[in-house]
């Protein structure tokens, strides 16, 4: 043995508890740390009923999706549930709005979670179809069981810069 860790070993310093403690630590953390790519991981459930209430302007459902102090950074601004139910609603030009996501990553700790994700909306009024993109990220959390949004940033994508080659999921009716 080198006389340097025979002296370490003597002192009582030995590598291997350490090592093993870092080891268990490791493992724990990995353990406690759950990976999903599936696009109907639970923890995204809110965020496909926000969309799909937003599409039938439904503030109650919108509200019902969310903590009570969910925070919305839309673009450069921030808003609060009231101010998104508010624009939804305000917006009263009949029209038909499609949604389709993809996820993209999902990690769960606990009762927490977050998501990353594309969103595709097509909006039809009368004779033009729009096509907007964003990519978003969420944060949910459990309330007495139940997944809730707590935070969602959104950045709109300019057409020129949207991914070409998604494989889009649309939204199934969630209510």
């Amino acid at each position: 043995m080198h006389p340097m860790i025979q002296a370490e070993f003597m002192r009582g310093n030995d590598v291997v508890p350490t090592v093993l403690r870092l080891c268990f630590w490791l493992a724990i953390s990995l353990w406690s740390t759950s990976v999903a790519e599936a696009a109907d991981y639970p923890a995204f459930e809110p965020v496909k009923a926000l969309f799909a209430a937003m599409s039938e302007k439904d503030g109650k459902a919108m509200q019902d999706t969310s903590t009570e102090d969910f925070q919305l950074l839309e673009h450069g601004e921030e808003w609060s549930m009231q101010k998104l139910v508010a624009v939804v609603q305000a917006n009263g030009k009949p029209h038909q709005r499609k949604n389709f996501f993809k996820q993209i990553r999902t990690r769960q700790t606990g009762d927490m979670a977050w998501v990353s994700y594309w969103n595709k909306a097509e909006i039809q009024r009368a004779t033009e179809l729009k096509i907007l993109v964003w990519l978003e990220s969420a944060v949910m959390v459990k309330v007495d069981g139940k997944w809730k949004i707590q935070m969602l940033h959104s950045t709109r994508v300019e057409p020129d810069r949207q991914p070409k080659d998604i494989e889009w999921d649309p939204l199934e009716e969630t209510h």
